[in-house]
């Protein structure tokens, strides 16, 4: 794992997209509840059955990485892409939109400083995206604005390498590869103090997914880490025997949750409250591919 204008497609706009994109019709035409997606650093994002079974690979029209992952209030998949030339001239550095149908839209957004590598939606249809590279800051497009606010976020190691959004729409939570959990309020632009109270274990923090009880997941090295509402770590999840770098972590509906080791390109399912693991399948890619997951709510 590696370590503007952003025009967020109007309901309207999308429609009239998946309308001109419609392909000829299959068993799975769009993305279902529960399908599990999975994005590749080569650039394809492989789409899941929430039994992890491949229905279809969706194939990039942008040259670049293939990192973060979320859904718009539409349903749409937008994939954040690393660029693969010096100075990010010709490839990459931008996010690309696939429609509902697994088909791809292009780029959207612009100006982007470097190496977006995280993204998420709000219901109003603000998108937050987060840059490992350069500056680090946080970018925020909302709908009808001309150009980006970029939050100075404080960094780790890897600028705002990984981000979250909390129910309260204004506090961004966020990973540097470091051992903590920051965070910062979007709404008064101020820095917060880091939401974990010790070092997570595993010290090199990745995905993370604010739970509805104010806790947080994180992937953290070769565990992943549960932290209660006031940020004290309760439950850790791992597999025995295998060798792990947990990257891209996503909550499903049914009280489970899908997570990636980079290391092997396995994809396994957990219980969150017990931490039973469920089920795990294989991307077929090399070790060090597989990136990020996003399940379809």
């Amino acid at each position: 794992m590696r370590r503007g204008l952003f025009t967020a497609c109007l309901p309207t706009l999308c429609a009239a997209l998946v309308l001109l994109t419609t392909p000829v019709q299959t068993a799975h035409v769009s993305f279902e509840p529960g399908d599990v997606f999975i994005s590749l650093e080569p650039g394809p994002v492989q789409w899941y059955t929430p039994q992890g079974v491949l229905r279809q690979v969706l194939v990039s029209t942008i040259a670049g990485t293939g990192e973060g992952m979320d859904f718009d209030p539409s349903g749409n998949l937008y994939v954040t892409r690393w660029c693969l030339d010096p100075g990010c001239a010709n490839t990459g550095n931008t996010v690309e939109m696939f429609s509902v149908l697994g088909v791809s839209m292009g780029a959207v957004g612009t100006g982007f400083d470097c190496s977006p590598h995280a993204i998420v939606f709000r219901q109003d249809w603000t998108a937050y995206v987060g840059q490992a590279g350069c500056s680090g800051d946080v970018l925020r497009f909302t709908p009808g604005t001309v150009q980006p606010d970029a939050f100075d976020v404080a960094p780790e190691r890897q600028g705002s390498f990984w981000v979250d959004l909390a129910a309260d729409g204004c506090t961004l939570f966020y990973t540097s590869m470091g051992a903590n959990v920051k965070r910062y309020d979007t709404c008064t632009s101020a820095q917060l103090p880091d939401f974990n109270l010790a070092p997570l274990p595993g010290g090199v923090t990745h995905d993370l997914r604010v739970l509805p009880d104010g806790g947080v997941i994180v992937s953290s090295g070769d565990v992943i880490a549960r932290l209660d509402a006031s940020g004290a770590l309760v439950q850790t999840y791992a597999v025995a025997g295998e060798n792990t770098l947990w990257a891209g972590l996503d909550l499903a509906a049914d009280g489970t949750f899908w997570a990636v080791n980079y290391f092997a390109s396995n994809v396994h399912k957990f219980d969150l409250q017990t931490g039973a693991r469920l089920a795990t399948f294989n991307t077929g890619t090399p070790g060090n591919t597989a990136v990020a997951v996003a399940v379809k709510q």
